[in-house]
């Protein structure tokens, strides 16, 4: 850690630059959430074969998070800055996006960019870990999360319209994406840190034996597989539902950029805030089963109707519920692992979730490739509310570590 600044001084520094990265990551995300499935769709007239490896991009990245990990550790430059190299290259890689003129390497070069952000999770998990109080953790992300939702309703707003009005000026948005993914890097190469060769990081099928060790950690990693593996194979099937006439719907560019998008990012930015100081006030499993129960809700108003008021019901749903996930994913390992454990635990969880992630779309568009979406939404459904019913048990257990892991704090100091 550098050593001039104090305990205070790292947490306000952090927290600055942490908000500066957000806006960066707010503009990416947005290119390569719904723009670059729109473009393949749209533009490049892809089909199921290759769309599918569009959302799965991210997942394949978080699946080599302890691979990432164990190589960041054994680089002598601090962990921060090993981040922002990682978002230089996926400014490369969306420049590879612009000027891709086949649907294969466009498909390749948004890849890229989702694994190279992916591999920044349990890095700056670990940073959070380190440098902000423990008490204060979920409020400060869910500022950063709200600013990052700000830049990105904006930029949906924006680039739909843009698409409206002629599709082929979609490289205007990747240029976009390509400087808010600098901003990113700039911004996280300022928040201070300790070297990477600090983190206490295994070989990476090491890593994955504190799943096997941690009886708590290794439950709650199956209740929230079964909870993911259900909510993330509808996310593409919504822009699908919307896109695609055969289903009735056939939104526009615009309509589908205001729901997908601004809808989303709005009611997660109103909601974030609320979870951050829930976070650090209320039983994790509490809160992941309130969150279950409202994404189940979202999927219900978004598929059970073609009235696309209804439909943006849905769609408010599961910006609240994102306003929480992203909290909860990036922070409940803080809750059960030892303080110089985080990253590992946190790879993990990113492996885990890496893994959903790229099974998710494939289960997602084979069941509608044989059935309407209303099927892959039943499934869905079914799914969560497992996960709900094995979550229910955890909650003293939560209760237990967390006063485990406070005694430990309190004996040596709180990071902050």
């Amino acid at each position: 850690m550098e050593q001039k600044l104090t305990a205070g001084e790292i947490a306000s520094t952090t927290y600055r630059w942490d908000r500066w990265r957000g806006v960066g990551q707010g503009i990416v995300e947005t290119c390569w959430r719904v723009f670059a499935l729109l473009v393949a769709i749209r533009v490049f007239q892809a089909d199921e074969s290759i769309k599918q490896f569009i959302p799965a991009g991210l997942g394949i990245g978080f699946l080599l998070s302890p691979l990432g990990l164990s190589l960041a550790s054994r680089l002598s430059l601090k962990v921060s800055s090993i981040i922002a190299l990682l978002w230089l290259v996926v400014a490369v890689a969306v420049v590879g996006m612009i000027f891709a003129h086949s649907i294969f390497i466009f498909v390749a070069c948004v890849a890229l960019a989702q694994i190279m952000a992916s591999q920044s999770a349990s890095l700056t998990t670990h940073i959070y870990s380190s440098n902000y109080p423990s008490t204060k953790r979920g409020s400060w992300l869910s500022t950063t999360f709200m600013i990052s939702s700000f830049a990105g309703i904006g930029f949906g707003y924006l680039g739909g319209e843009l698409l409206d009005y002629a599709v082929d000026l979609y490289p205007v948005i990747f240029i976009a994406g390509m400087a808010a993914a600098l901003l990113s890097a700039y911004a996280s190469r300022r928040i201070p840190s300790e070297p990477g060769t600090t983190l206490e990081a295994p070989a990476p099928m090491a890593s994955m034996q504190v799943a096997w060790d941690d009886r708590l950690f290794r439950m709650m990693l199956i209740a929230w597989m079964l909870m993911g593996m259900g909510n993330l194979m509808m996310i593409p099937i919504r822009v699908e539902y919307l896109a695609n006439p055969i289903y009735g719907i056939n939104a526009t560019n615009a309509q589908i950029g205001t729901l997908m998008i601004s809808v989303v990012l709005t009611f997660r930015l109103i909601s974030t805030k609320v979870w951050g100081v829930l976070f650090d006030r209320v039983n994790v499993v509490t809160l992941r089963i309130i969150l279950n129960g409202v994404f189940m809700g979202s999927i219900a108003f978004f598929f059970f109707t073609t009235n696309l008021f209804i439909m943006a019901i849905g769609c408010a749903l599961l910006g609240t519920a994102f306003g929480g996930g992203g909290i909860l994913w990036t922070l409940y390992v803080t809750k059960i692992a030892p303080p110089e454990k985080v990253a590992s635990y946190m790879s993990v969880h990113s492996f885990m979730t890496g893994l959903r992630m790229a099974m998710a779309p494939f289960i997602g568009y084979t069941v509608v490739q044989f059935a309407h979406p209303v099927v892959a939404a039943w499934i869905a459904l079914v799914m969560i509310g497992i996960s709900c019913i094995l979550f229910l048990p955890l909650r003293p257990q939560i209760d237990a570590k967390a006063g485990e892991l406070e005694d430990r704090l309190a004996s040596r100091g709180d990071p902050a």
